[in-house]
């Protein structure tokens, strides 16, 4: 099975990432899996961005393969530059469970990480798995154990690029609830 570059031939296609149609024309990312349901195969199709995101291993490994070279100059320019992003995302490998960054409507969710509840009002990161060819949501941790969870703070890129109404006051105060609290001396 050779995953795919391509442009979307319709509008249809909804990305398994994000969960937003995939307009017709834009460069999508198909990643093939045996068909659960029966014979032969099914496409999963993604965003560029999102592959890289959420699906690294299968995307790098679309990168690195000879049948890349079926693939034009300027869509392997475009999925080449998000090489970095994926190479994250398996050097953290619970970096790709990202989902949806809010404020914890209640105070009834515990952390993941530390087991303790995330109070309301509070930024909270939510976490899916990938799971029989779906993305299932699995939790939240508080942003303050992100450092902990995920071993790194450095998530703004994904946290902006799947939560695209946040302000940028919000995402300051995301950026700021990443870090650590300062240990007392």
């Amino acid at each position: 099975m050779t995953h795919v570059i391509e442009h979307a031939s319709t509008g249809r296609a909804q990305c398994r990432g994000c969960g937003i149609k995939i307009a017709k024309g834009e460069l999508r990312f198909g990643e093939k899996e045996p068909n659960a349901f029966g014979e032969g195969e099914m496409t999963l199709w993604f965003h560029l961005p999102c592959a890289a995101y959420k699906r690294p291993e299968p995307f790098l490994e679309l990168l690195g393969s000879v049948e890349a070279e079926e693939i034009s100059t300027d869509e392997f320019g475009v999925a080449d530059a998000l090489r970095p992003a994926a190479e994250f995302g398996i050097a953290h490998r619970r970096v790709p469970r990202i989902d949806k960054t809010d404020r914890a409507p209640t105070g009834r969710a515990r952390c993941r990480h530390c087991r303790k509840t995330i109070a309301k009002d509070s930024w909270r990161v939510g976490l899916v798995f990938f799971e029989e060819y779906r993305f299932q949501p699995s939790g939240f941790i508080h942003a303050a154990c992100a450092g902990d969870y995920f071993g790194t703070t450095d998530l703004l890129d994904r946290i902006v690029h799947f939560n695209p109404i946040l302000s940028a006051e919000e995402l300051d105060a995301i950026g700021a609830a990443l870090q650590p609290p300062a240990a007392s001396a």
